[in-house]
């Protein structure tokens, strides 16, 4: 149940009895009730805040959205979430859910979802989310049906050993503190949660943020993270070609226009790029991390 987010389908709540002969044809409406839990924060090893407080639940039929039955609901920790649209039997619907920061997405469309700029994320960890979709027919003999939430993005990890962090930024060697990174690539920024993929044209994207150097471990190593980012891949999974520059305290560059080429990113997994980033005198490794699910994937660079 750890890292994510369980949704149950419950039986309808019929207003009057018919037999199977007639559900087919009626117009009849029925209240299906859908019950959101929340288990524990789910966290990251680079950034261990939820910040996910809000569920947007949306109702499509033949594609389109059915307007009046959206609802936006909060997250209240040890609170139940219910999300009960009133449909007619004998009908099949997209039902569509989409969790994330209240502000941190434009999700006036939730065949459009976009990144906001100057909206409710203050930092990039802001910009997690979780999303599901599911076809249901209406029917008077539903079963309790399970539904998970997953990250429809991929979690980008960037670290350095402790020996190449002191390399560039102790006082007895450069005393060059990295402060912030840019990271660049080529990829799409729009999410349809109607079929769960990333839309539009590939387009340059960039990630400006600041460097934690905050500790965390991979396979018992120790590392301090110099960088992380959500990407959304496409078709789900995708190798990108990034760059980035670092700078130090004074804005001097440590490291400029630095190329990972074909790191490969998974939605729901998170992909650790960690080595001699700044000094660029080790190897570094990537790791496609089964944080969040069952199967494991790594490359070795």
């Amino acid at each position: 149940m750890k890292n994510l987010i369980y949704l149950l389908l419950a039986l309808p709540l019929l207003f009057t009895s018919c037999s199977n002969e007639d559900m087919a044809t009626s117009e009849e409406p029925v209240q299906v009730s859908f019950c959101a839990e929340i288990p524990q924060p789910m966290g990251t090893r680079a950034s261990s805040t939820l910040s996910v407080d809000k569920v947007y639940c949306a109702v499509f039929e033949n594609g389109v959205e059915i307007t009046n039955l959206r609802q936006d609901i909060d997250i209240v920790e040890s609170q139940s979430i219910i999300f009960a649209p009133r449909l007619i039997k004998g009908r099949t619907y997209d039902i569509v859910f989409w969790a994330s920061k209240a502000g941190a997405y434009d999700v006036t469309d939730l065949t459009a979802i976009t990144r906001t700029t100057g909206g409710g994320a203050a930092t990039e960890s802001d910009f997690d989310a979780f999303t599901a979709h599911i076809d249901v027919f209406v029917s008077n003999d539903n079963q309790p049906k399970p539904i998970v939430l997953t990250r429809p993005l991929a979690q980008l990890n960037l670290g350095v050993t402790p020996e190449d962090w002191d390399g560039v930024a102790s006082v007895s060697t450069f005393n060059m503190t990295p402060t912030n990174i840019t990271i660049s690539l080529t990829g799409k920024d729009t999410f349809n949660a109607l079929t769960g993929l990333a839309t539009g044209e590939d387009k340059s994207i960039s990630y400006n943020l600041p460097v934690s150097g905050s500790e965390f471990t991979i396979e018992e190593k120790t590392y301090k993270n110099i960088a992380m980012c959500y990407v959304l891949p496409d078709a789900q999974k995708e190798n990108f070609d990034i760059t980035f520059s670092i700078n130090d305290q004074n804005g001097d560059a440590i490291r400029s226009n630095v190329a990972i080429n074909a790191v490969p990113l998974q939605a729901n997994y998170k992909t650790n790029v960690v080595g001699g980033l700044l000094t660029g005198t080790v190897t570094y490794n990537i790791t496609l991390q089964t944080e969040y699910n069952n199967t494991e994937n790594k490359e070795i660079e």
